[in-house]
């Protein structure tokens, strides 16, 4: 595969935080890549049970989130198709419209420890490389086993600062009127109270 080398993150985003950004751009910085773009996601294969966040506020946080950063981009792709968002999908779609184009599935490394019961896992691999980051209170040697070869060997490790920042950390903390601060950019911090997000339980 040759041209341009864009990594792609999917997720929620309900919100998007430090966690998220700084994973980009170490991943951006490791494999050179000339762009990430994060996908939100319209409605989550894993997390059936908890109602997302409309995706266009989502969607905005993130645009607010990544303003500062050129080689950072939005895509709706997963929003405007509806439904459940299954990554092959995307990675398919993507690869269709951009095929001279080498793309770079980022994620942490307790996703990594599902993907194999993701929808169509050796599919997925056929069109990215994955690009994990190590958070906090993981092992890489014991997952990277327990994966089928063919995924393993797609699997490149990154260099990860421990940052363990999760979302439903920040949902909590909005509900329950504490302060946002240094865990999300203050552009999303001031969407996030603007719009009145996370209130309810």
């Amino acid at each position: 595969m040759a041209g341009e080398r864009i990594g792609l993150l999917g997720g929620t985003f309900d919100p998007v935080h430090f966690g998220h950004l700084r994973l980009a751009e170490e991943a951006r910085e490791a494999a050179a890549l000339r762009q990430v773009i994060f996908i939100p996601a319209a409605r989550s294969p894993f997390k059936p049970d908890r109602p997302l966040t409309d995706a266009r506020h989502r969607y905005q946080m993130l645009l607010r989130a990544i303003a500062t950063n050129p080689a950072f981009a939005v895509s709706d792709i997963e929003i405007q198709r509806g439904g459940i968002s299954y990554t092959v999908d995307t990675v398919r779609q993507l690869a269709a419209q951009m095929p001279d184009t080498q793309l770079f599935l980022i994620m942490g490394l307790d996703t990594l420890a599902e993907f194999p019961q993701w929808r169509e896992p050796f599919q997925i691999i056929q069109y990215c490389q994955l690009l994990v980051g190590v958070r906090p209170g993981y092992e890489a040697e014991p997952i990277l086993a327990a994966l089928p070869e063919a995924i393993r060997t797609a699997v490149r490790l990154i260099p990860s600062v421990p940052l363990d920042i999760r979302a439903s950390q920040l949902r909590a903390f909005a509900r329950q009127g504490r302060t946002l601060r240094y865990l999300t950019p203050e552009n999303v911090i001031e969407y996030i109270e603007s719009h009145q997000l996370y209130k309810e339980v």
